[in-house]
């Protein structure tokens, strides 16, 4: 059943190959024999030319033999070199592809796939198989390996054959106890490399060193954003311990271990082998059987068969364990939507959108405790409504099934009374513009970090970030809208402060110009001048778009008609500001105290 799957595996792998670039396989073939027969064409005219001495032959024959056979391996030299300048680059071009194909799925996931936990470790185990040599840039050079041991196998055996017929070595007790001297070595060789690559796959799961973390820690997850607290709250010595938890280091020296017995037994067995191959032929030509240049020949002949079926045999192996881990890629690629995808368009009419959650509850995947519980909120038009609450009340989490980032658990969410679920979801998705409280802006322009494409409207976007507050700034960025934001990919990339990153987002959700506006704490990052200036000129920003607020700052909520306090979960009060601080006995008036009372003392 394992073999039959990874032989489907290997199937996909090398149809994709093919359909990333349809020169490969046919390069990897040519390549392959041309491996193959290069070392045998000194071998034959050495083999020529012992033979031909000693009986005698003109020596301008043996000079034009000779040359022929340079000038055959310049020849093919020359063409393997041309073959090989294609090889690599189409390898580049499929791995560039693969990598291609993993992030349109990246991209195109449902969210809620994408944040779950055996999503990550499927892609860490991916991660981690690739920087092992697997994946389709290791699967390329192997079949090319496989196809070289198998093209060396067949030339030895055409030039082994004859020499048997012609010298009849085939008879006498001798030849059979040098086959089967010449066959216990190789395929114990064989079964040997075999055995080794099994024992580095089991060291390299047992250590498993392809989990998130470690990929966290090895490949990049630590960079010049976390230097500064590693630095100050001396955290050098925790990475440390973390990298040393790992057990890389001693992963690495048994796997070295296991490579350098491999390499020793092998080196052991092809010295043994050609030296019984030569003390066989040796004898045979004492005995008259076959002629001196045969003894070279047939020498290197089967020395050649032998490395030529270890040689496949340990591609082959590298091809099934690879094949073996390719599963992991193609489990990744046809992972099946969860969310439903309906077909029905938005409706046009912006005006007179109403969302609607009826009985809404919520729990993550992994916890079946309800982050949300029966939650009944409906957003009309121009309506702007704060939300407020503790930490941990849910409120970041209603936004992300407010924009379908997650399915509720029980209950619905309707837009002008049909299931959200119903609807086209990337024209869905075009309703809303969201400043996330853990936003990321890309290190790409600012231009193209508003548009979200590689063209933007500089009128659009110098009005939108003057409205955010970085008019400012923008006037001493030198390349204004093209500035790189951060250093990841350019060296010109400018370093935003946290208020001016904020800025930025805030700006990009003005930009999209959608009908939703949810802000999930849009100024926690500003300086108390640019939060008044932001909440001064709301209104003016939002214009009679619904918005929807969150904040655990409430002073901030008093300009929204409406605030809706959330409380483990549910929706325990609602109201206007003056309504909800009447009521001394809400979480609404005990939020309020704590922070006015807060105010109050610094005012002291």
């Amino acid at each position: 059943m394992k073999l039959v799957k990874d032989y489907l595996n290997l199937k996909k792998c090398i149809y994709q190959i093919h359909k990333f670039d349809v020169y490969i396989l046919p390069i990897i073939f040519f390549e392959s024999a041309l491996e193959a027969m290069i070392p045998y064409v000194p071998i034959v005219l050495i083999s020529y030319l012992v033979d031909r001495l000693g009986e005698q032959y003109p020596i301008s024959k043996l000079l034009l033999a000779t040359m022929f056979a340079v000038i055959l391996l310049f020849l093919m030299n020359l063409a393997r070199g041309k073959l090989y300048y294609g090889f690599w680059p189409g390898t580049e071009n499929c791995n560039d592809k693969m990598d291609g194909l993993y992030g349109e799925k990246t991209l195109t996931m449902d969210f809620q796939q994408l944040d779950s936990e055996k999503v990550n470790n499927l892609r860490a185990k991916i991660q981690n198989d690739r920087n092992w040599g697997g994946g389709i840039y290791g699967m390329i050079p192997q079949l090319q390996g496989c196809l070289s041991g198998f093209f060396g196998f067949l030339i030895a055996v055409v030039l082994i054959i004859p020499i048997f017929i012609n010298g009849r070595l085939y008879q006498g007790f001798g030849v059979f106890i040098f086959l089967c001297y010449a066959l216990i070595l190789t395929f114990f060789s064989t079964w040997f490399q075999k055995s080794t690559a099994e024992r580095e796959l089991m060291v390299r799961e047992k250590f498993d060193f392809g989990s998130g973390r470690s990929n966290y820690l090895q490949r990049g997850g630590i960079t010049y954003r976390e230097g500064k607290d590693i630095r100050i709250y001396g955290a050098k010595p925790l990475i440390k311990s973390a990298l040393k938890e790992e057990k890389k280091d001693k992963m690495v020296l048994e796997v070295s271990k296991l490579e350098a017995i491999a390499g020793a037994v092998d080196g052991t067995i092809s010295a043994l082998l050609l030296g019984g191959a030569y003390m066989f032929v040796v004898i045979q030509a004492i005995n008259g059987r076959v002629g001196i240049g045969s003894v070279v020949l047939f020498a290197s002949a089967i020395f050649r068969f032998s490395e030529s079926i270890k040689s496949l045999a340990k591609s082959f192996s590298e091809i099934m364990v690879n094949a073996e881990r390719m599963q992991s890629s193609f489990s990744y690629l046809e992972l099946p939507e969860v969310l439903e995808k309906g077909k029905f368009k938005v409706p046009n009419d912006i005006d007179n959108l109403v969302i609607e959650l009826k009985d809404v509850s919520f729990h993550y995947p992994s916890d079946e405790h309800e982050v949300l519980s029966h939650i009944y909120l409906k957003l009309h038009h121009g309506n702007q409504i704060a939300i407020v609450g503790k930490n941990g009340s849910g409120k970041s989490t209603l936004i992300k099934l407010l924009c379908r980032l997650y399915e509720p658990t029980s209950g619905a969410i309707f837009l002008n009374g049909v299931d959200i679920r119903e609807y086209d979801y990337n024209e869905y998705l075009t309703l809303f513009s969201v400043v996330f409280q853990d936003f990321k802006l890309l290190p790409l322009s600012l231009g193209s970090n508003l548009s979200g494409n590689v063209s933007y409207d500089v009128d659009r976007a110098k009005d939108c970030l003057e409205k955010a507050g970085f008019g400012e700034r923008l006037k001493k960025m030198n390349y204004r809208y093209d500035t790189p934001l951060y250093r990841e990919m350019e060296e010109i990339g400018v370093e935003l402060s946290g208020g001016e990153a904020q800025k930025v987002a805030l700006a990009r959700a003005l930009y999209k110009n959608a009908p939703f506006v949810v802000l999930d704490e849009p100024t926690a990052a500003l300086d108390p001048i640019s939060e008044y200036e932001i909440y001064a000129g709301f209104r003016n920003m939002v214009g009679n778009k619904t918005a929807l607020f969150i904040s655990h700052r409430l002073s901030s909520c008093r300009f929204c008609k409406e605030i809706v306090v959330l409380d483990q979960g549910k929706i325990t009060q609602r109201g206007s500001h003056e309504e909800l601080v009447w009521d001394k006995n809400g979480i609404y008036y005990r939020l309020w105290e704590a922070q006015a009372q807060y105010y109050q003392e610094e005012a002291i």
